[in-house]
């Protein structure tokens, strides 16, 4: 007679805990493996950052933000901002600071918000003019 589904995980569970690893190890050991977020029949891509290409995600906001620029006076312009986020494994890519240009598939963005999650992972917020 088989053991039920929830024994089989409970054990499997409980063999994963019993190594004594942490989130941060199963986190490296899935970005080293492309397991999960970095694999690029899953979720990532390969996007050309800066002239170079990279597995990363990056998603875009549908949703656009209206400038106003008014000139002399007259009516504004047309310019509306978009906003994007793009998630690259620490290791790819260097250091990244707020407001500084980066350049993702041939389109200028500028850098609105970097941080570094866990040291492994960069999330990058971009704004461009559209």
């Amino acid at each position: 007679m088989k053991p039920p589904l929830h024994r089989k995980m409970l054990k499997s569970i409980h063999d994963v805990y019993s190594r004594d690893e942490t989130f941060l190890d199963f986190l490296a050991q899935d970005l080293d493996d492309c397991a999960a977020w970095f694999n690029s029949s899953e979720f990532a891509r390969f996007h050309d950052i800066d002239g170079v290409k990279i597995l990363s995600v990056f998603t875009g906001d549908k949703r656009t933000q209206s400038i106003n620029i008014h000139v002399d006076g007259t009516t504004p312009e047309g310019i509306t901002k978009s906003r994007g986020i793009l998630f690259c494994r620490a290791q790819e890519i260097s250091g990244v600071n707020a407001e500084q240009p980066l350049r993702v598939d041939g389109k200028m963005y500028t850098v609105s918000e970097a941080r570094l999650i866990q040291d492994q992972v960069w999330r990058i917020v971009l704004e461009a003019n559209n």
